[in-house]
């Protein structure tokens, strides 16, 4: 139940150390969990690691369409003739539960949308180990914003992970998560808290999307406000969606 990371070079505040791509193997050969960013020399440190070990990369997967995930996919398939296989695009788009031959079991894969419409997660059966792309990072919290992202989705999304046997997380950014359990319990809580704070801030008569920012991330990293502000919405569509919050004009209030 090994698997191997390559880290890319592209750190920011969203991609925290860089996107992490993942190799696992398949009876000799290579699979590939997001390639990673158009970056030629991340591309050349996935083909000489799995080259190390004698196996040629045989199929690369994408868990959604995100630049730096997807990135370096048609120069890795080109370089290796393998096959490249996403939710809702290419030639063979991924099915819900489809189960991917690998070794220890194959890789059943989970359609998880929410931090994007297309995001699918990668199950490997016999170790356990969820390799969730950005339906969890490694630290901090996932960028969930309209219109890509919705918060409805991406809870439900959660609750599905939850509910699987896990050792181990392998996030699309940051370091390996060892608490599976408890670290998307505190995503779920997380969320939760930041729903109440929305509707607490509304409890004061109706604010905008920039009010409620401001309210819930005082002091916030200014390169993370568009993300903040993404999250109030998603928080909000969530809340007009379930008839608890209502529009009114350009602003919210208490349905």
């Amino acid at each position: 139940g090994g698997f191997e990371v390559v880290t890319a070079a592209n750190p920011s505040p969203y991609t925290l150390a860089g996107t992490n791509t993942y190799l696992i193997g398949r009876s000799g050969e290579t699979v590939v969990i997001d390639p990673g960013p158009e970056d030629p020399s991340h591309v050349a440190r996935v083909l000489d690691r799995s080259g190390a070990s004698g196996r040629r990369v045989a199929l690369i997967l994408v868990s959604h369409g995100h630049s730096d995930h997807l990135g370096a996919a048609d120069r890795l398939a080109r370089e290796t003739g393998a096959p490249v296989r996403r939710w809702g695009a290419g030639a063979n788009p991924l099915r819900d539960e489809e189960l991917l031959p690998t070794d220890d079991g194959g890789v059943r894969v989970l359609y998880t949308p929410g931090h994007a419409q297309d995001h699918a997660v990668f199950y490997w059966i016999g170790p356990a180990v969820l390799f969730s792309g950005d339906l969890l990072l490694g630290t901090g919290t996932v960028q969930v914003t309209p219109p890509g992202g919705s918060m409805r989705h991406y809870l439900r999304s959660l609750e599905r992970v939850a509910a699987l046997p896990l050792t181990l997380i392998a996030p699309g950014h940051g370091p390996v998560i060892r608490n599976p359990r408890m670290r998307i319990a505190e995503y779920l809580a997380h969320r939760r808290d930041r729903e109440r704070q929305v509707l607490e801030a509304l409890a004061a008569g109706p604010r905008s999307v920039e009010d409620l920012a401001d309210a819930i991330y005082a002091g916030l990293d200014p390169r993370l406000r568009g993300a903040a502000e993404g999250t109030v919405l998603a928080h909000l569509e969530k809340l007009v969606a379930e008839g608890r919050v209502r529009r009114v004009g350009g602003n919210f209030a208490p349905a």
